[in-house]
């Protein structure tokens, strides 16, 4: 067994730590991002943080998952990444390698959480398989033939900009979507995904109606990536994830309403399972197939 650093980094949290080439994450820590002091700073700041993990543990690698579009070649920032200011840019790749001698990946953080969902998660022994991130936006990874597919300019599975309706498809059906609804049909200001379940669960018919209305927005967006990927399995994720098979069961009916009749069995549709560790898993995971074709 051997073992890698593996950084999972966010617009507010710098998850790290050191994980095996098994999946399974033996040391883990969490530091701010600090993401107001720029891309330099922050990219010292990570090689400043990796220096007590090189010396202690010796590992084989380094594996880095990103915000941002992340060209894979050389862990180059292309762009999305507005939380952090003069991040686009920054090559992660060469400035690890330069610094620690160690072979290094670097790969879009979504991208990553897809990967470990098939690696430990909910698409394990999946070869053709999407994963959904249903958050402030909605974003996603592709995996087909057990491969990443990344895109022209690794701008795959930027799904949540889609046109559904005349509108952008995140800007409907995201959680912060969802929590624009439901204030405009309560006239409330400073709602959250909590408060407007528990009031579903409560029986608010208002609450209800805003949350069946969001459902069927994103369940149009699942049944597009249906009929455009045709994938065994759909991985959903954040923090609706949370609800559990109630969420699930909605989603799933939603879906196969919108679905020609062919297409209703075709598609499997899963909640995430990879944890929160999921970004530093994926990184290894993808360090492993790009350095040793696991």
């Amino acid at each position: 067994m051997s073992e890698l650093l593996a950084f999972d980094i966010g617009g507010t949290q710098i998850k790290y730590g050191i994980v095996s080439d098994t999946g399974e994450v033996l040391h883990a820590e969490v530091q701010n991002t600090c993401a107001a002091d720029g891309g330099p700073a922050l990219l010292n700041r990570l090689l400043v943080l990796a220096q007590p993990f090189i010396a202690q543990y010796q590992p084989a690698g380094i594996a880095i998952s990103s915000l941002g579009l992340i060209e894979p070649v050389r862990g180059t920032v292309l762009g999305a990444a507005e939380a952090v200011p003069d991040y686009p840019g920054i090559a992660l790749i060469p400035a690890f390698e330069n610094e620690f001698g160690l072979p290094v990946t670097a790969e879009n953080d979504v991208n990553c959480v897809a990967l470990a969902e098939g690696w430990t998660g909910a698409a394990k022994g999946v070869a053709d398989y999407l994963a959904i991130a249903i958050g402030t936006g909605i974003g996603g990874g592709i995996v087909l033939g057990g491969r990443l597919h990344r895109g022209h300019r690794a701008a795959a599975g930027e799904w949540g900009y889609m046109n559904i309706g005349g509108q952008i498809w995140e800007s409907q059906a995201s959680m912060s979507g969802l929590v624009r609804r439901a204030e405009a049909a309560t006239g409330e200001i400073g709602l959250n995904g909590k408060v407007i379940f528990a009031r579903v669960d409560a029986g608010d018919t208002v609450m209800q109606k805003v949350v069946a209305e969001w459902q069927e927005l994103l369940a149009t967006g699942i049944a597009n990536l249906i009929y455009a990927f045709n994938p065994e399995k759909i991985v959903l994720g954040g923090g609706i994830a949370g609800r559990g098979e109630v969420f699930l069961n909605a989603i799933r009916q939603a879906v196969g309403q919108q679905l020609l009749p062919d297409f209703k069995t075709m598609t499997e549709l899963a909640l995430a399972t990879a944890g929160n560790h999921a970004g530093m898993l994926g990184a290894v995971r993808n360090w492993l197939m790009t350095h040793r074709g696991a």
